[in-house]
């Protein structure tokens, strides 16, 4: 008995098992305090997700929220991301700069056996709006097809995004807005053209120097040869230049899509008042003068003639003299002791077979002005609601111009260098059609427009078809979209209930993204595009 009893505890074959399961405690405790310790680092990580998309979100909508709105948008992010009951959530602004806190209680699995069956977690966010400057050009197609409920669609659309992001920036020097509309042509606002002496006589050194003030441009144009100002023309016929100008002719600088400036001392620089010519008086929409001659007759006689129409006189070559000022041998007369008064042109500016508009050398000249950058936000509102839709799509036009007002030269001159840091400069594009020159069947090829005619050979195709004409528009349109994004400028563009596949596909190639690119099928979704695209402008960082 007493050796078993001393084997018994002389032996070591259970010792180990002993000492494991001694172990076996504190190991398994461990391991369970490690799950739990993974399970609230990674709910204390989706909380702190969601209070940061709630932060951006309270941030994005400016300081002119209420406390509660504040607090509800946060609630609801925070819902829509954390799966766990949260509670203690405050929202703090002050001024643009937002802070969120809160807490949640984790389930633990093991962390009861220490008396902590959940473990709070807390997590804060900061937000503010990144300290930029936004200069935003609205490029707004108001061509005739947006009649009607698309353009009280773009309207309401354009205003929304006015309004949201003055409430985000308060500073209104960190934010102007330019409204570039565009049809058939850019108007940049009659206030630029020269002034008249009392007899009729433009006036030298009044006008702008970036426009063609003496008739000197050499573009190829039907009709009108250099050496007369159209500005005078308008004058001679008793109206007055509306404001709309051609494009400049390509060369070899890509002068049509840049905005490299207008120097008088090169007259293929400088912007061509829009002048649509007296057409022929049958078949034509834009027959304002009686006459038979033909404009595309080079020969003196018929010079001469083209030029009589306007109340020009000429030399023996059939040249303009005087600037084109009227003929004061046939057209003076006298009015007792006053100044010698010159006799008008008499033209019939009455309506043409294109509703709403009338006849005469403004013809197609419809769009509302360039409003240049500026932080009046009352006035761009109520010239966005002022709007109107009329004539041809000629989009590139809308481009060119919008890089036009976002640079610091003329012809504008509002906006910051491109070089100054801090500057966001940002286009927003939207068209509901396809590039139209307007081909038709007659002798001059198309309807008058900013390249001319389509007999003048200045858009790069003399192709009679509306096929060749439109592929030609998309390139020089694409042009100008490359232009402007080699200057720093952020393209979006939005495609509005038009199906056209190479439309949608040059859109797609302007925009600075293909994320940059909204296809709108439906009017409908334009208050939702604007408000992305405002979303992505006006650039939030975390604090946190």
């Amino acid at each position: 008995m007493q050796k078993r009893s001393k084997r018994f505890l002389d032996s070591t074959s259970g010792n180990f098992a002993i000492g494991a399961s001694v172990l076996a405690v504190p190991l398994i405790f461990a391991a369970g305090l490690m799950v739990d310790m993974t399970t609230v680092s990674h709910s204390q990580n989706e909380l702190q997700q969601a209070m940061d998309a709630a932060v951006l979100a309270v941030a994005r909508e400016g300081e002119n929220l209420s406390d509660k709105q504040a607090n509800d948008i946060a609630r609801t992010y925070i819902q829509e991301n954390y799966n766990l009951v949260f509670g203690n959530l405050k929202v703090i602004r002050e001024g643009t700069k937002v802070t969120v806190d809160a807490t949640a209680e984790t389930p633990t699995a093991f962390g009861g056996l220490l008396g902590y069956s959940n473990w709070t977690v807390e997590a804060r966010s900061a937000a503010d709006v990144a300290f930029a400057s936004y200069e935003v050009a609205l490029v707004l197609d108001t061509t005739g097809s947006m009649a009607g409920g698309k353009l009280t669609a773009m309207k309401d659309a354009v205003d929304g995004m006015i309004q949201s992001m003055t409430a985000q920036i308060q500073n209104k020097e960190r934010l102007k807005f330019s409204l570039v509309p565009f049809a058939t042509f850019v108007n940049v606002g009659p206030e630029h053209g020269p002034k008249f002496d009392k007899s009729g006589k433009q006036i030298a050194g009044t006008g702008a120097p970036w426009l063609d003030l003496n008739g000197e441009s050499p573009l190829p144009q039907t009709e009108l040869s250099p050496g007369a100002s159209r500005f005078q023309l308008y004058e001679n016929m008793g109206k007055s230049w509306p404001g709309c100008v051609e494009t400049r002719y390509r060369g070899s600088k890509d002068y049509d899509v840049s905005d490299m400036a207008a120097d008088p001392s090169k007259p293929e620089t400088l912007f061509v008042p829009a002048f649509s010519i007296d057409e022929p008086d049958e078949g034509y929409a834009n027959s304002y003068i009686t006459a038979k001659v033909d404009p595309l007759d080079m020969s003196v006689a018929a010079k001469k003639e083209k030029w009589s129409k306007y109340g020009v006189k000429t030399n023996d070559k059939g040249e303009p003299l005087l600037g084109g000022l009227l003929d004061g041998i046939t057209g003076l007369v006298g009015l007792g002791g006053s100044d010698p008064k010159l006799k008008k042109v008499k033209i019939d500016d009455g309506p043409s077979i294109y509703a709403g508009m009338n006849k005469g050398p403004d013809f197609f000249c419809d769009t509302q002005p360039i409003t240049a950058l500026s932080n009046n936000y009352p006035d761009l509102r109520s010239k966005v609601k002022a709007l109107e839709a009329k004539g041809n799509t000629n989009i590139m036009e809308g481009v060119a111009w919008g890089t036009r007002v976002l640079s610091p030269g003329e012809p504008f001159g509002q906006a910051q260098p491109k070089s100054k840091s801090g500057i966001e400069k940002i286009m927003v594009v939207l068209t509901d059609g396809s590039n139209t020159l307007g081909v038709n069947s007659r002798d001059l090829g198309s309807e008058y427009s900013s390249v001319g005619y389509l007999v003048d050979g200045r858009l790069g195709t003399l192709t009679p078809s509306g096929a060749a004409t439109n592929t030609a528009m998309n390139e020089r349109t694409l042009a100008a979209c490359d232009y402007a994004k080699k200057e720093g400028i952020e393209i979006y563009t939005i495609r509005l209930e038009e199906p056209d596949v190479k439309t949608g596909t040059m859109l797609q190639q302007c925009a600075t993204s293909p994320a940059h690119f909204f296809d709108a099928p439906s009017r409908a979704q334009l208050d939702e595009v604007f408000e992305e695209i405002r979303e992505r402008v006006v650039r939030l960082r975390l604090a946190s």
